[in-house]
């Protein structure tokens, strides 16, 4: 039977290199670490940065230990492809994840600082490494887009399997609306017209920027040309009118400006005589019949 010789010296040579990668690899990221927190200023752009070079000096790394531990020769084709095999079957998840991590880099599904929702989860992105996605959650039990101040850690194999919404990308801006109802006997005219006015006044400043991103998003996808400009919209129901603002807004600042727009409309409707908000009413039509009875006994 064939000995098998064990050379400790190669061994304790190629862990010394191996070591010695892990040290430089390290030595690299914080060198690269500090130019890039003196040179960018913008808070998301330092991180997408910081990002981008650990992910690169760990593939590089794991690359060159890889190839310090893999044998040479005729043998190295063999060794390798049973390596590839053993990590296929054992590690189908991560590998998952890690095709993820690439896929979600070079695919432009999102970066540092978006708003995104994946699968069940909802918040701003913190960190994107190889394997997973670090979000600080938004919503939840809390009834608005914020922070929840729960970190979480997405594995970036979901986005192979569940659908990935994107609030901020390409323009940053969201469409939302306000509801306001109000009697039959209201001015409803003086009602709508109320609402765009503060409606515009709460949009002006963004209406230009979204209006040139929007032009730039119809111009790279087949979308329909649309406002950016508030609308109002009327509906008649059994009980009221139903007056909806539809506003443009930050992503990020949906709750904010909602407060603001709503507590003007109420000191401005307030003020008007002529304007009463309709609340739900509930009009008796008929009584069961009562027959009342008088007890015989005595006490």
């Amino acid at each position: 039977m064939e000995e098998i010789s064990i050379n400790y010296v190669d061994i304790a040579l190629r862990l010394a290199l191996s070591l010695a990668v892990v040290g430089i690899a390290l030595i690299a990221y914080r060198l690269i670490r500090s130019t890039i927190k003196q040179k960018i200023k913008d808070a998301t752009r330092r991180q997408s940065a910081h990002v981008a070079v650990r992910n690169v000096l760990a593939v590089v790394g794991f690359v060159v230990i890889a190839l310090i531990w893999l044998p040479t020769g005729a043998s190295l084709t063999t060794a390798m492809g049973i390596v590839g095999a053993g990590l296929a079957i054992a590690s189908q998840e991560m590998i998952g994840s890690l095709a993820a991590g690439v896929n979600i880099v070079l695919g432009n599904i999102y970066h540092i600082g978006d708003r995104v929702r994946v699968g069940d989860v909802v918040g701003d992105v913190m960190d994107i490494s190889l394997a997973r996605t670090t979000v600080m959650e938004v919503g939840e039990w809390v009834k608005a887009d914020q922070y929840t101040g729960r970190v979480v850690t997405v594995a970036n194999r979901a986005v192979w399997v569940s659908p990935v919404y994107n609030f901020t990308q390409h323009w940053g801006y969201l469409w939302d609306e306000i509801t306001l109802p109000i009697t039959y006997e209201s001015d409803w005219q003086r009602a709508a017209e109320l609402m765009l006015e503060h409606g515009q006044t709460y949009t002006a400043e963004l209406q230009a920027d979204a209006e040139a991103k929007l032009s730039k998003m119809i111009d790279s996808y087949p979308l329909k040309d649309t406002k950016v400009e508030p609308t109002l919209y009327l509906a008649m129901t059994d009980n009221w009118i139903e007056l909806t603002l539809r506003f443009l807004v930050d992503a990020q600042e949906r709750r904010g400006v909602k407060d603001r727009l709503h507590r003007d409309l109420l000191q401005h409707i307030q003020a008007e005589e002529k304007i009463a908000v309709a609340s739900t009413t509930i009009e008796i039509v008929g009584f069961p019949p009562l027959e009342l009875t008088q007890d015989s006994r005595k006490r």
